[in-house]
């Protein structure tokens, strides 16, 4: 048998019609202003700039478009001097992209992280740990376990436990699946202070990931409402998970006004990147 792929194989998996390459960016120029016009938003709100940051990142993963995502650090770091300033914007970025395979799928975050690693700067990627936090063992599987059934709770309630019921007449590792692997030992964070090198995307930012990445991919608004109500009621549960700061602007980020930036800034990212984009959501409008 041939190691060789033939000309046929390969046009199907890489030819345009099969978009089988990540989105390029839409320039620097249209790039720089788009992330700007975000900033700035954030900035007359009094939201922290971690808040737009994972949001737009979780846009861009989830349009795959490594380039622009690339960009994206660019910007958010240059007005930074110092090399830890810089690590850790690349931190927070790092960690949206991991918690963006629970909504977008491993490949897109693949291509998201390792490009975001090759622009890096040497002196900033040294700053970052290569410490794993989620290795799972014996002794911390049920810990995790645990976790993720009371965020998944935390979430969904009152109908989480209905939930579960109809996700495992689908099939009945999907909710074993869910809790475990993506709740347990992705979303609900599995230490209350992560260390030096890594960012903790917390509680009300796993929401706006969670919400970005949906919002980005199209045709699943039952589990966007679901996610919207997830970040609203975050700061019924103290502003986040145990331990964790309060995020600066937090009570408006999760206010009706806040959710609706979240939701149209997240579609101007995709209308920036990728103009197909908005042909498919006005398709679906018209359709509702």
């Amino acid at each position: 048998m041939s190691s060789r792929l033939s000309p046929a194989i390969k046009a199907l998996i890489a030819g345009p019609h099969s978009i089988g390459s990540p989105l390029p960016s839409p320039g620097k120029t249209i790039a720089d202003k788009l992330f700007g016009s975000i900033s700035s938003k954030a900035s007359s709100v009094g939201l922290a700039k971690e808040a737009w940051l994972v949001l737009t990142t979780a846009a861009l993963v989830t349009t795959n478009s490594p380039p622009a995502l690339c960009d994206l650090y660019s910007y958010a770091a240059k007005d930074d001097a110092s090399v830890q300033g810089q690590a850790r914007v690349a931190a927070i970025m790092r960690e949206t992209g991991i918690k963006c395979i629970g909504f977008s799928g491993i490949p897109r975050t693949i291509n998201a992280l390792g490009a975001l690693r090759a622009h890096l700067p040497e002196e900033v990627k040294s700053a970052l740990s290569n410490e794993p936090l989620r290795t799972p063992s014996p002794e911390n599987v049920m810990a995790a376990g645990a976790r993720g059934k009371a965020l998944w709770d935390a979430i969904y309630q009152p109908y989480s436990d209905k939930l579960i019921g109809k996700l495992a007449e689908s099939h009945p590792d999907l909710p074993v699946h869910i809790l475990h692997a993506h709740y347990g030992h992705m979303f609900a964070d599995p230490l209350k202070t992560f260390p030096k090198g890594h960012f903790k995307v917390g509680r009300v930012l796993t929401s706006v990931v969670a919400m970005s990445c949906l919002k980005a991919q199209q045709g699943v608004a039952a589990q966007l409402t679901s996610h919207v109500y997830g970040l609203k009621k975050s700061l019924q549960e103290g502003g986040g998970a145990e331990g964790e700061e309060p995020i600066k602007g937090q009570e408006w980020l999760v206010s009706d006004e806040g959710v609706e930036w979240i939701l149209r800034t997240v579609e101007e990212v995709c209308k920036t990147i990728n103009p197909a984009w908005e042909r498919a959501e006005g398709q679906v409008k018209a359709k509702l």
